[in-house]
């Protein structure tokens, strides 16, 4: 097919653009009525502020097309509905800005700053539909796809796809089948046919690099899992040398101005978090003490910053003698070492609530790298390229690890999101990551495995790669 040929798809996205123009402006008049009435004026001073936005409409119009098209918010693949809440906030918040902006530009004083602030809340809402709407149609008229996983042999491409399996129905995919890349007829048979790849971490370098090659050839949609060194290139600088273009991979960690402002807000919510969760915080240790009788809290030697040493604090969750029969063994659904108590705050997260007395401390931050035990540090090093980076600032309560996986995701998995936290580093990113954090508390998907599955991977792998942060003493 040309590529140069018009599709449904482009006409959906034509429409999608055009459709939001119309909503914006819409959200302009809605705001004027609200506020107006139906004479869309200020009765009293006499004043058409209606003519003010008409003299604006062409510039808000085009400005609300060329943003959308920017933000890349007429891309309804794979989208999910998080996405379409961020973009419309977003698309919102600058497009709000850009006809306050003009306004004072164009001195059209008579737009009122009440209609436009008004406006930024219609805004959300219209945008958020207009979106939900053409993702809708979107999904309608296209089929579910279908996703083939290649890798090395049987046993890591099903434990991708048992891992990936429960994230397949969100994005309009259906698994189809396993094929080995040393299989090189089936691999070329699946990318030229209409389905989308999904390549295994132990897919070598060079053969990755040609399926890919083969994919952009046939416009296949291939998933891939990011290394060390190629999230080291996400958003990297580019500079020319002569006729050479050269990638700059500058160093992990925060600069002067970053980590001070960090510090400020690590402070600020940690003190809030404090203060208002105090009450709560009183009930659990008298529900904890009341259960066993055993401690309230325990701490924890961790590692953060530069590989620093500290003691974390958290409310107990399991029993005293958690590991005394099993081990060290990580936690999973079912297990039988977490009390009654226990099994509600880690659901609520609650138990993590002390650990706001080790960020006033400066010995972490709100949001980072989930802090882990030496021991553990130093067979991940030696087992996991690239694991010491993380180690780069200051180990977190939450993170972009934690919103996005579970209790159980490996260190490895883990890595990768704290690698990508880092080198995409900002105040935004953090306040994301925040308010993500409060939505991640009323999932219920905690674990991959049963506290027994965990158990029995013990008995047949090296201990030390457990996740540390679930073993408690």
């Amino acid at each position: 097919m040309s590529k140069n040929k018009v599709t449904f798809t482009h006409l959906l996205k034509i429409v999608f653009l055009c459709g939001l123009v119309l909503m914006v402006n819409f959200a302009y008049i809605t705001s004027f009525f609200v506020i107006f009435g139906s004479s869309m004026e200020n009765v009293e001073s006499g004043v058409n502020n209606y003519d003010a936005y008409l003299a604006l409409m062409p510039v808000i119009s085009v400005s609300a097309f060329v943003l959308a098209d920017f933000l890349q918010m007429a891309r309804f693949f794979r989208k999910k509905n998080v996405e379409v809440v961020a973009d419309s906030l977003k698309f919102s918040f600058i497009q709000t800005l850009i006809t306050l902006s003009a306004k004072d530009l164009t001195e059209q004083r008579a737009f009122p700053r009440s209609v436009i602030v008004l406006s930024f809340a219609v805004l959300i809402i219209y945008i958020f539909m207009w979106q939900m709407i053409c993702m809708a149609i979107s999904r309608r008229v296209f089929e579910t796809g279908s996703l083939v996983i290649i890798g090395s042999n049987a046993a890591t491409m099903n434990e991708v796809k048992n891992k990936i399996s429960p994230s397949l129905k969100s994005v309009d995919l259906d698994f189809s089948r396993l094929v080995r890349y040393s299989d090189k007829r089936a691999v070329r048979a699946v990318i030229r046919s209409n389905v989308e790849i999904f390549l295994c971490p132990d897919v070598p370098e060079d053969v990755k690099s040609d399926i890919i090659l083969a994919c952009a050839k046939y416009d296949t949609v291939v998933y891939v899992v990011p290394q060390f060194y190629e999230i080291s290139l996400y958003k990297s600088r580019i500079i020319y040398l002569n006729d050479l273009m050269v990638m700059t991979i500058d160093r992990m960690g925060l600069t002067f101005e970053q980590r001070l402002f960090k510090r400020i807000l690590d402070i600020i919510i940690s003190m809030a978090a404090l203060i208002l969760s105090s009450p709560i915080l009183l009930i659990c240790a008298l529900l904890i003490k009341i259960e066993d009788g055993g401690p309230v809290f325990y701490k924890q030697e961790r590692l953060t910053i530069n590989n620093k040493s500290y003691y974390i604090y958290k409310l107990r969750t399991m029993r005293v003698d958690a590991e005394t029969y099993t081990g060290a063994v990580i936690s999973g659904k079912n297990d039988p070492r977490v009390t009654r108590i226990g099994r509600f705050l880690r659901r609520s997260k609650i138990d993590e609530v002390p650990q706001f007395l080790n960020v006033l401390k400066g010995e972490m931050s709100v949001v980072g790298p989930r802090s882990e035990r030496p021991e553990f540090v130093a067979n991940f090093e030696k087992k996991i390229p690239g694991y010491a980076q993380r180690f780069a600032v200051k180990a977190g309560i939450t993170g972009l690890a934690q919103i996005s996986g579970n209790y159980d995701t490996t260190a490895a998995d883990k890595l990768r999101y704290d690698l990508l936290y880092i080198k995409n580093y900002s105040i935004l990113q953090d306040i994301k990551i925040i308010f993500l954090t409060v939505r991640a508390i009323f999932t219920p998907h905690l674990y991959n495995q049963s506290f027994e599955e965990n158990r029995e991977s013990v008995i047949s792998t090296d201990s030390s790669l457990l996740r540390p942060e679930e073993m408690q003493g």
